[in-house]
């Protein structure tokens, strides 16, 4: 009985005894954002850009949010139906540093054309490696682009 305690504790005690731990899985390895540094900003405004369109072109519309300090990126996610059809569609961007149309300390913008009709759209900031986010709070915006 005495040799299987013994096997038994140095089965359990020799990680220890060496130092050592087991390998960690690559799931464990993420980055640790703080909570409080998880937020998302406080508006997100659009306005459609106007002026001359090429006949058939879609509208432009600027997104405009105050930059969060530390957010990598950000996720923008829209819903829309128009008046030929109830059927919702919906897109998503991931705006990054490289995309937006222009990305400062204070203010991010981001261009992009959007067919006519009634739009709800909500944005996100995410941070880290772990893509980090508050999505259950986004600051949202809705409105309407009619046709001329």
């Amino acid at each position: 009985m005495r040799p299987l305690v013994a096997l038994a504790l140095m089965i359990f005690a020799a990680p220890s005894l060496n130092g050592q731990q087991p390998p960690a899985h690559a799931s464990q390895l993420r980055a640790v954002v703080p909570v409080n540094a998880v937020r998302n900003p406080p508006y997100l405004r659009a306005n459609e850009i106007l002026g001359r369109r090429m006949p058939g072109a879609q509208p432009r519309v600027r997104f405009e949010w105050e930059h969060v300090p530390g957010a990598t990126s950000y996720v923008l996610t829209g819903q829309w139906t128009n008046n030929q059809s109830w059927a919702v569609r919906s897109f998503e961007y991931r705006v990054t540093n490289r995309n937006a149309t222009s990305w400062r300390a204070n203010r991010v913008t981001f261009d992009v054309m959007l067919a006519h009709g009634s739009h709800s759209w909500k944005l996100v900031a995410i941070f880290g490696p772990g893509d980090a986010g508050d999505f259950q709070n986004p600051a949202q915006v809705s409105f309407d682009i009619r046709d001329r």
